[in-house]
C-alpha cells in the first residue's frame, strides 16, 4: 500500500510542476508570432506588390544618377 501512495505523491508532483512550468508556452508564442512576421513580410515583398515596385524604381533611379555621374566625370577628366 505505500508503494502506491508513492506512487501517486510522484504522480501528483510532477503534474504540478508541469502545470506551472511556463517555458513550452512562451516557446510556442515566439512560434506564432514568428509565423505571423513572416507572413506579413511575404505579403508586402511578394512579387508584385507595391513595395518591390517602389524598390525597382528607386533602385533604377539611382542606377540613373549613377551612370550620369560616372560618365559626366569620365568626360570632364
Amino acid at each position: 500500500m505505500m508503494y502506491l501512495s508513492a506512487i501517486r505523491s510522484q504522480a501528483r508532483n510532477f503534474l504540478g510542476k508541469f502545470v506551472k512550468n511556463e517555458q513550452g508556452v512562451t516557446a510556442i508564442e515566439y512560434a506564432i508570432v514568428a509565423a505571423g512576421v513572416a507572413t506579413v513580410v511575404f505579403v508586402v515583398f511578394k512579387g508584385d506588390g507595391p513595395v518591390a515596385s517602389m524598390l525597382s524604381e528607386v533602385f533604377s533611379t539611382l542606377k540613373t544618377k549613377v551612370t550620369t555621374t560616372i560618365n559626366a566625370v569620365s568626360t570632364a577628366g
